[in-house]
């Protein structure tokens, strides 16, 4: 046997305590390397055509754009600061409507905490409130199963050992409600909304 990895089949990168691999290669690797040094990297060896490359131009780590919401669904498991920015202008002026309105009653119900505190907690549950009533319109159909909602039940398709099953599980949009209740219910808790919760005198 050869103590040089590259003369005996074996992957010849160095392991970070400096010692050669010695795993053997992936098939079809082409350098020896095996699955941990690149030799199941399915990456192009030519990145030529990346140069210039400007898709993610002001948008740092490469994610989607700004304001992107193409996989959004209902917006339920969104930062409430996102989906507030993406919403169209009639619905951020609704919340806006309601966001006044509640700062209005939380200046009486819980003057300690402070104005902005209060004006960020206050934007906060109205914007929950919108994504909590399209989590609801997701959830939500009629008992034959029309309407927009998509049902209590939804069906997904999986990849099980190469052959593709659909299976049934709860719509994601439940959990997403109850996220956005629990949310709502700390900031009204917070800003003392519920009737008795007022300081006493």
């Amino acid at each position: 046997m050869s103590s040089d990895p590259s003369k005996d089949g074996r992957c010849n990168a160095t392991t970070r305590d400096g010692t050669p691999c010695r795993k053997w290669p992936v098939g079809g690797a082409g350098e020896g390397r095996c699955r941990f040094h690149g030799g199941a990297s399915t990456g192009a060896g030519d990145t030529s055509h990346l140069e210039e490359n400007d898709h993610a131009e002001g948008n740092p780590g490469g994610g989607a754009p700004v304001g992107n919401a193409n996989a959004e669904i209902h917006g339920g498991f969104s930062d409430w600061r996102k989906a507030y920015e993406r919403f169209d202008e009639d619905t951020r002026n609704h919340v806006d409507r309601i966001a006044e309105e509640m700062l209005e009653r939380t200046a009486e119900t819980a003057p300690d905490v402070l104005a902005p505190r209060r004006t960020k907690l206050a934007r906060e549950w109205a914007t929950l409130m919108m994504l909590k009533n399209r989590t609801g319109a997701d959830v939500w159909c009629s008992l034959d199963g029309s309407g927009p909602g998509r049902g209590f039940i939804v069906e997904k398709e999986l990849d099980r050992d190469g052959e593709i099953v659909t299976v049934e599980g709860p719509n994601p949009a439940l959990r997403a409600e109850v996220t956005l209740s629990r949310r709502q219910r700390e900031i009204a808790e917070e800003l003392r909304l519920w009737c008795g919760s007022h300081p006493s005198e």
